[in-house]
């Protein structure tokens, strides 16, 4: 009796030692993501295409975009030092603090702003500075903006040479 006990014993150990081996080989295999579809059908190809090409076709945009504006804002620059130059180099407004800056639109038919700021001690120097900046204007189609005060307290700095 107790051979036979012992004998049973050992098969629910053996069956318990089964079963884990027969789940184990039981577990589906999972397709890999690569694969194409099982049924022939193309439109998840020809979608993911779309995507691409339109992901590519805005990526070129906001590139061209980019450019432009950096284009347009390099012109701005290079306008705006010229401004600087000519008004630093007039003999009548050395020391005053008076600047002129440029405003570039991205499109390039609208034309670029020119504010003109500071302060002056006489409406003379302002008059020379609008004449200085206009003069250097000519023949460019720009807005100009005049936004100088008049200080007659305003004491003029001495530049050394």
């Amino acid at each position: 009796m107790i051979h036979s006990k012992l004998l049973g014993l050992g098969h629910t150990a053996f069956a318990m030692l089964a079963v884990p081996a027969a789940a184990l080989a039981q577990t589906p295999t999972t397709p890999s993501p690569a694969a194409p579809p099982a049924d022939g059908n193309a439109a998840g190809l020809i979608g993911m295409v779309g995507v691409l090409l339109a992901l590519f076709v805005a990526v070129g945009i906001a590139v061209k975009i980019y450019d432009a504006k950096r284009k347009r804002e390099e012109q701005g620059v290079a306008l705006q030092a010229r401004l600087s130059d000519a008004l630093l180099l007039t003999p009548n407004l050395t020391g005053i603090p008076v600047v002129a800056s440029v405003h570039m639109p991205l499109r390039r038919s609208a034309p670029p702003l020119v504010e003109l700021t500071g302060t002056v001690p006489t409406p003379e120097a302002r008059e020379t500075a609008r004449r200085v900046v206009q003069r250097e204007l000519d023949g460019i189609n720009a807005q100009f903006e005049d936004k100088i005060a008049i200080d007659p307290q305003q004491r003029v700095r001495k530049i050394a040479a």
